[in-house]
């Protein structure tokens, strides 16, 4: 991705304002109004999309927006300490490229109107998906998104499929809670880069508030961040009703829901000040709440075998069909925490440095 920056999509309501790059149609940038004050939940790279220092970067790495699409879902790459029953699988190939054309590309606007913006993708012509469609529309009267995706294909297949929103984990130590009810949840069944790692490889649990820790015991990953620097990637398979990350600084709830027939699981993915190199610097501070039809982020082969979590009885792939589309709907929703004084930070510096940056439309 070279050349001149692209235009950011402004769209502005009395509840909030968003910002989408037509780079992986990405949610960019957003703040709720709330009635104690703006509420920006999300991370934000602290790095430009254009330095030079990142070369040949996945797109969807340099932008790093609030919230994108991955079809097909998943990175993969060399690992090591694979847990037992995990070998075999090809936990080392790649996905190319990594999330795939959704998270990459430049997608199409097709429509803005004042309270919603539809953008379109067309995949390549021997590609089984023939477009995507992505639509976000504010609720008028709350601070609310809701979300569509549309997927059309050229014949009956299969891929493994997964939504990106990242959350700001720059808040104080323990600050921020999570509430997530799911069947079974399931550690890295390998060592996360970083070597940071809270979480037991390849283990099994059912709370968060109890997690076999690699140092043995349990940790608690209700509560983040964590006070020394933390990779740790989870699957929470089976979800049941919304997920929630509670900021209590803020005194604000951020709600993420979703079709969990279509996205049965929720990756969980918490990259706090450990990873090194460009762009990530040991700085970047990110919650990944990713709605997933997928076996962790691996790359799609794998998701599409009979992996040891296909095998536990949740879905890793989606399937779809030529004779209609498949729709994808879901939801960000913010509110005040109950009881909460007025702390919320004044976060509205996120859109105005986005606007110095690059041109809004």
């Amino acid at each position: 991705m070279s050349g001149a920056p692209l235009d950011l999509l402004a769209l502005d309501w009395p509840h909030g304002a968003l910002r989408v790059s037509p780079v992986g149609a990405m949610l960019a940038e957003l703040v709720f109004h709330l009635p104690d004050g703006p509420f920006a939940p999300f991370a934000r790279p602290h790095w430009s999309p254009d330095d030079p220092l990142l070369g040949a970067l996945p797109a969807h790495l340099r932008h790093l927006g609030a919230e994108f699409v991955c079809l097909p879902f998943g990175v993969g790459g060399p690992l090591d300490a694979i847990a037992p029953g995990w070998g075999g699988f090809g936990l080392e190939l790649c996905n190319d490229p990594p999330h795939g054309p959704a998270a990459n590309a430049i997608w199409r606007v097709e429509e803005r109107g004042a309270g919603h913006i539809r953008l379109t993708l067309d995949y390549p012509a021997d590609h089984a998906v023939r477009r995507l469609t992505r639509t976000l529309a504010v609720r008028p009267d709350a601070p609310a998104l809701d979300l569509e995706l549309a997927i059309d294909v050229r014949r009956a297949t299969r891929f493994p499929l997964g939504l990106h929103p990242i959350l700001s984990l720059d808040v104080p130590t323990e600050s921020l809670r999570l509430q997530a009810h799911f069947r079974r949840g399931f550690t890295y069944p390998a060592s996360v880069p970083g070597g940071a790692m809270g979480a037991a490889i390849g283990r099994d649990f059912a709370t968060l508030a109890a997690v076999p820790a690699r140092a043995g015991g349990v940790i608690d990953l209700t509560r983040l961040p964590k006070a020394t620097p933390m990779e740790d990637v989870l699957q929470l398979c089976g979800v049941e009703g919304a997920v929630e990350a509670v900021f209590a600084e803020r005194g604000a709830v951020l709600s993420l829901d979703w079709d969990q027939e279509l996205l049965p699981s929720c990756l969980l993915w918490m990259s706090d000040r450990t990873l090194a190199g460009a762009p990530w610097d040991g700085r970047y501070r990110g919650l990944g709440i990713e709605p997933i039809a997928s076996c962790f982020d691996f790359a799609e082969p794998v998701s599409l075998a009979e992996n040891p979590i296909a095998a536990a009885g949740t879905l890793t792939c989606l399937a779809a069909s030529p004779e209609r589309p498949t729709f994808l709907r879901y939801s960000l929703a913010a509110r005040p925490l109950p009881g909460a004084s007025s702390t919320f930070r004044s976060d509205c510096t996120a859109i105005r440095s986005v606007k110095r940056s690059l041109s809004v439309t």
